[in-house]
């Protein structure tokens, strides 16, 4: 199964799709849109879901999925889980956990400490998140991005978004998230990426419980 869609976010999914653990069980896409992402997941692990707390994002995923068996999409609170289709998320249970232009939204310190709680040891979290410049070199970044998105735009069809998908600014500058990652999720990989992301890999020790 391939991506429908390019966009900057789209970009990273293979990069997303090499972190899958082997015999992955279970994995949560967190503000998963569309479901894109969670259909790709869907081909590596034995179940994911998908939530959001956007009902109209969650409708469409589900639309698009109805023939993905072992998907299923839910409109919940990531920290929360208030939704009434899922009274609880399980600590300590997921083998992989994905926020692709989330952790923003949420508070990105606060995502990744949920994050945390909720991998299974051995787990992984792969983060793709926006940050602002902070510096030079970031703004230096932001502008070479520029036609490279342009370029790679027009070459793989356009640049598309899901329809009505929530925006938020970002709530941290690149050094600052690249700091929170390193002190909630000790040996986190972080780096900067040219289409405005970052990339953000961690895999929880297994002597760690949640």
């Amino acid at each position: 199964m391939t991506t429908s869609h390019w966009n900057p976010n789209a970009h990273y999914h293979p990069e997303i799709l090499g972190f899958v653990p082997e015999n992955c069980r279970e994995a949560l896409d967190v503000g998963c849109g569309d479901g894109e992402l969670a259909r790709l997941l869907a081909t590596r692990s034995g179940r994911i879901t998908g939530i959001d707390l956007s009902a109209e994002m969650v409708e469409s995923a589900r639309a698009r999925s109805e023939d993905v068996d072992n998907a299923r999409f839910l409109e919940a609170d990531f920290f929360e889980a208030s939704g009434t289709e899922l009274p609880e998320l399980p600590l300590g249970h997921y083998d992989l956990i994905t926020m692709v232009a989330v952790a923003h939204h949420l508070g990105t310190e606060r995502a990744l400490s949920r994050s945390a709680e909720l991998l299974a040891p051995g787990g992984r979290l792969a983060v793709i998140g926006l940050a602002d410049p902070g510096s030079v070199l970031d703004l230096l970044h932001l502008a070479v991005a520029v036609p490279s998105v342009k370029a790679l735009g027009r070459r793989r069809g356009g640049r598309h978004a899901p329809e009505k998908m929530p925006v938020a600014d970002p709530d941290t500058t690149f050094r600052e998230a690249r700091g929170i990652a390193h002190r909630v999720l000790p040996g986190s990989r972080f780096r900067r990426r040219l289409l405005w992301r970052y990339t953000l890999l961690w895999e929880k020790p297994r002597d760690v419980r949640a």
